[in-house]
């Protein structure tokens, strides 16, 4: 996949699952604190929802990244599959983003579809 790092937010179940997932393909995780420093700044973030729907503390740390210019991309999974793993992987290689703050709500844990795009990256 051409990933160096994963930042997650320490506090949620999305994160866990992500941080196991991460663990098992050989991608390393750490936690991110929406303060980033010169050791932790993201070369982009990945927005992961479900039809659209976007939590508001997401949603502002989405428009964070974006005012400072750092490369974002939003992913519906319930989207068509296909899709959503092709523009994720030309966002990815076109923005040259090896270190990404991965974001996304407890509820999509629960969600198939989840599994089936982290599968497919």
């Amino acid at each position: 996949m051409e990933l160096d790092l994963l930042f997650l937010r320490d506090d949620s179940r999305f994160s866990s699952t992500i941080r196991e997932w991460a663990e098992a393909v050989g991608i390393m995780a750490e936690n991110y604190y929406y303060r980033p420093s010169d050791d932790q700044e993201p070369d982009g973030l990945l927005l992961i929802n479900e039809n659209q729907d976007i939590r508001k503390d997401l949603d502002e740390i989405h428009s964070f990244f974006d005012r400072k210019h750092i490369p974002t991309q939003k992913i519906d999974i319930n989207g068509t599959l296909q899709v959503a793993i092709n523009n994720f992987k030309m966002w990815k290689a076109s923005n040259k983003c090896r270190k990404i703050l991965v974001l996304g709500s407890d509820e999509l844990v629960d969600n198939d579809n989840l599994n089936r795009f982290l599968g497919s990256i």
